[in-house]
């Protein structure tokens, strides 16, 4: 096994970007890699899920958080500095293919070893007293496979609910929904551990790694530009939602491919509205922009996002 250092960054989209790299360039033809990494808060979902049904519309509006898209599937996740990360990237095989258990028995030893009860659901979630403490997904190029997971140490539950509270209005998509679950933060069991920076060192020392994989400065440019160019885009991270249709005081927003494609009206049919958001980012920064000349612009954009 081998330890990647991240340079302790804990902005979601280098990270993000640095699985993807390893996954797509990273030589696993003998040695297998290990990332562990924490980040600031953000919200993070799945590659085909749509973020209009996934975010509450809150939390969107007031923009408190960083919205991220990762290159797997699964559910959306809410990430604090209270989370640990962990990522390992293998060559790919067949077996490997939805096996968490090749991957997080790791994770669960080494749990074990520090007083945590844990234990494997058929979701594969890892448990503590029958709660998630860790959700997981995976992705291959079929070249090589990342199988990747959260844990939760001391992460704010409040601010997660929250962020990921189902909205009080009809949202209606085709994709991939998240499986409401019941979690819970492993600190109070861990014992001799009082930091999710101490937790990472506990893993990192469980796993036995054989050395350290440092990027050059060549490859990290390409990460960093990778996480601009893709993992900050409105395209990756609004504009990869399915189709997603929003029904909200009496009114249905159409949006596809993040931008706003009909409004229809129940009752009065405001043909100047309709004419000035059609064709917009539907995220709360390009809908304040395209209401700006009008006098009741912060009435309508509580209606409409």
């Amino acid at each position: 096994m081998i330890l990647v250092d991240n340079r302790n960054v804990t902005d979601p989209s280098i990270n993000l970007a640095i699985e993807e790299y390893l996954v797509r360039h990273a030589d696993c033809s003998t040695n297998d890699y290990l990332i562990l990494y924490i980040n600031e808060p953000c919200i993070v979902l799945g590659k085909n899920q749509s973020i209009y049904h996934e975010v509450n519309f809150r939390f969107l509006q007031n923009n408190q958080l960083k919205l991220c898209r990762r290159i797997s599937g699964g559910g959306t996740v809410y990430q604090d500095k209270g989370n640990l990360n962990f990522a390992f990237i293998t060559s790919f095989a067949n077996e490997k293919i939805n096996n968490y258990k090749i991957f997080n028995q790791l994770i669960v030893d080494a749990l074990l070893q520090a007083g945590v009860e844990t234990t494997m659901d058929a979701r594969n979630n890892i448990l503590c007293n029958g709660k998630k403490i860790s959700g997981n997904a995976q992705f291959t190029d079929r070249k090589n496979l990342i199988s990747h997971g959260t844990l939760l140490f001391n992460a704010d539950l409040d601010l997660l609910r929250n962020s990921l509270k189902e909205n009080e209005f009809p949202v209606f998509t085709k994709a991939p929904k998240s499986v409401r679950s019941s979690v819970a933060n492993i600190h109070p069991f861990v014992k001799g551990v009082s930091t999710t920076e101490e937790l990472k060192n506990l893993i990192s020392i469980f796993a036995k790694s054989e050395s350290v994989f440092n990027f050059n400065k060549t490859q990290w440019n390409a990460i960093e530009q990778s996480a601009t160019a893709k993992f900050e885009s409105f395209e990756w991270v609004y504009g990869r939602s399915p189709q997603t249709k929003v029904t909200k005081n009496e009114m249905i927003i159409n949006v596809e491919d993040g931008i706003i494609t009909e409004l229809q009206f129940a009752h009065n049919h405001d043909i100047q509205l309709a004419k000035a958001l059609v064709g917009v980012k539907y995220c709360a920064a390009e809908i304040k922009k395209a209401l700006s000349e009008r006098a009741n612009r912060e009435q309508l954009f509580e209606m409409i996002f």
